[in-house]
């Protein structure tokens, strides 16, 4: 696949800063990209940084998403467009054109040492539960144990933020403000209803923003942080915040 070099100057201009170009040049000149596949119209890739990242460009706009913590349009995805502008890349539509060539046989074995060897039999058998459900029950152990509270907030940050739907966050966050599991004033209540506020904002889903400032307000004392992330995003659009806001304040 060729890349449109007028949508990729555009993602220069309104995606990656000039910092994250370089740093991300420097990422691929030093070999820090592991993989880079390229697979129905987006490159998918490890690159190495703190972590060893899953990093995934759109090839529609060049946009990247990245298990790092700064997350979108990262170095780590620049690094991967580098290695796609320098055809440094596996052609993952040829791997499924060569799958769909292989017997029955064949494509099972390969499937079971994948499994077996990255014990990924989690992935393939039937869920029980939903994430919110699993976050309700860990929220749960927290005064039979206060430790639990340390893995409830590892829970939010490992599995829950990136992977929930934005009516989960909006659920986990209304039963954390009516949860007596958690002491107000806390340290540890702001850490985890920042870290839902945070996500929350991050997707940019004024929606879900408005809904989550209402659940603010019927618990005030836990979800205050709430608020200062709301004034915080309409800080540059003050009609916006006080028209809607009002009807609470």
């Amino acid at each position: 696949m060729k890349y449109k070099s007028s949508c990729l100057e555009k993602a220069f201009e309104t995606i990656y800063s000039e910092k994250i170009i370089e740093r991300g040049k420097t990422y691929y000149k030093n070999n820090l990209v592991k993989c880079c596949v390229v697979f129905k119209n987006k490159i998918y890739g490890k690159v190495v940084g703190g972590d060893l990242y899953n990093t995934v460009v759109d090839l529609e706009d060049y946009s990247g998403l990245c298990s790092c913590p700064y997350e979108y349009n990262c170095k780590h995805a620049y690094a991967l467009i580098e290695a796609y502008l320098n055809k440094n890349y596996i052609d993952g539509d040829e791997i499924f054109n060569n799958l769909r060539k292989m017997s029955k046989e064949e494509i099972l074995k390969i499937l079971e040492d994948i499994i077996v060897k990255y014990n990924m039999w989690y992935e393939i058998i039937p869920k029980k539960g939903s994430l919110l459900e699993e976050g309700l029950s860990i929220l749960k152990l927290i005064p039979y144990e206060e430790k639990n509270i340390y893995t409830f907030k590892s829970f939010l940050e490992n599995r829950f933020l990136k992977n929930a739907k934005n009516e989960e966050l909006l659920e986990l966050l209304e039963e954390i403000g009516k949860s007596e599991y958690i002491e107000e004033d806390s340290e540890r209540l702001y850490n985890i209803v920042d870290s839902l506020a945070n996500e929350i904002f991050s997707r940019n889903n004024k929606n879900t923003i408005k809904k989550a400032f209402e659940i603010s307000k019927k618990y005030k004392d836990k979800l205050w942080v709430i608020d200062d992330y709301y004034y915080d995003y309409y800080s540059d659009s003050e009609e916006d915040y006080y028209d809607y806001s009002k009807e609470f304040l």
